[in-house]
């Protein structure tokens, strides 16, 4: 006996139907309940609807004619569909241009990458969520015109008030210490993370103020053990982004500790909650700079449309992307950008944080 749908973890919105339709495999000659209503037997499986309306909700079917039963724990956000926001992971640099030119600059605006996100939030709602490394190391391989040295603690604070200005719509979270090496915190220890979330957390609290924070981050290659997503919970991170799917190879890509067939059923949906870490882990359903312009365009309208991935749409781009002196410049950085979130627009979603819509 077992719920086909819903499954266990599943964050339910109003593109699930509510009341929600629910499917249980279950013998044939059963008298099957769910949540106390009676449900029919047709093509082979039970199904019955029944009203979802708390934040969490444990719904049981069981079969009265011989005690057998199951469970499923479930979790309705107040309003996800509809919404959408764009997160950049691997930023720094900005932040070091801010600093460079604050004599010169009156406003954070004046950096050219953060005006860009400031365009796409004035002219289509989008709130803008990035990821930070604590500290840039030069390398000639990657960044020709960034030869400096920089750390979150050298980042003035003297536009703090503007940053808190605008914490509705743009926040910043820890991301990891730096970009390398590769999957930090696959193997790392509560400690390791704990220690590079804080000093991260400091420094962001200093220059642009805790209304600048948020509970919500993507680790850097989203790959965490349990230790180190148990870790993250105890500082205040309520929720984890990744993508969820396999590599090429057949491998877990930006999916945390998960490897098992449940990686395919949460990446299929806009939010999934492991009740086991209480952690909600959500669907980023676009990488800006992975694909070519046209596949982006083309790839936006079949996630809108999907029923699952297409209430909350989460965009996501890296930063490097933006610099003319990064190996793999996007020219089309801007256009990728304002053009995703036009989009969206158009199509009526309005901007939000992930931090609001799973509290």
């Amino acid at each position: 006996m077992r719920f086909i749908f819903p499954q266990n973890g599943d964050c339910i919105n109003a593109n699930d139907g509510l009341p929600l339709k629910v499917l249980v495999e279950a013998p044939a000659d059963g008298d099957i309940y769910v949540g106390g209503v009676k449900a029919e037997f047709s093509d082979g499986v039970w199904s019955t609807t029944v009203p979802i309306s708390a934040y969490k909700t444990t719904l049981t079917a069981e079969n009265r004619k011989n005690g057998d039963n199951c469970a499923v724990t479930l979790l309705k956000f107040a309003d996800p569909v509809g919404k959408f926001r764009l997160s950049s992971d691997d930023n720094i640099l900005f932040l070091q241009d801010i600093t460079k030119n604050q004599d010169k600059y009156t406003s954070i605006f004046d950096n050219p990458y953060l005006a860009l996100y400031k365009k796409a939030h004035d002219l289509y709602g989008a709130c803008i969520h990035l990821n930070l490394f604590y500290e840039y190391i030069p390398d000639e391989k990657y960044f020709a015109a960034h030869p400096d040295y920089f750390n979150l603690s050298m980042m003035t604070d003297k536009f703090k008030s503007e940053f808190e200005a605008n914490s509705d719509w743009l926040k910043l979270a820890f991301h990891s210490n730096a970009e390398f090496p590769d999957k930090p915190y696959k193997f790392a220890t509560a400690e390791q993370i704990t220690e590079d979330f804080l000093k991260i957390r400091r420094e962001i609290v200093r220059f642009a103020g805790e209304s600048s924070t948020t509970n919500s981050t993507t680790v850097h290659f989203g790959a965490a053990n349990r230790e180190v997503v148990r870790a993250l919970h105890a500082l205040g991170l309520r929720s984890l982004t990744g993508y969820f799917r396999r590599n090429a190879k057949g491998e877990p890509s930006v999916s945390y500790y998960f490897e098992d067939e449940r990686l395919e059923h949460i990446g299929s949906r806009d939010f999934w909650y492991d009740e086991s870490e209480d952690m909600i882990f959500a669907q980023i359903d676009l990488v800006l700079n992975e694909k070519t312009y046209s596949d982006v365009m083309e790839a936006l309208p079949r996630i809108a449309d999907d029923p699952h991935r297409g209430g909350f749409i989460s965009l996501m781009i890296h930063e490097q992307y933006f610099h003319p002196d990064y190996r793999r410049h996007l020219p089309d950085f801007e256009a990728r950008v304002l053009d995703s979130c036009a989009f969206l627009h158009k199509r009526g979603y309005i901007g939000e944080h992930i931090s609001n819509i799973t509290k």
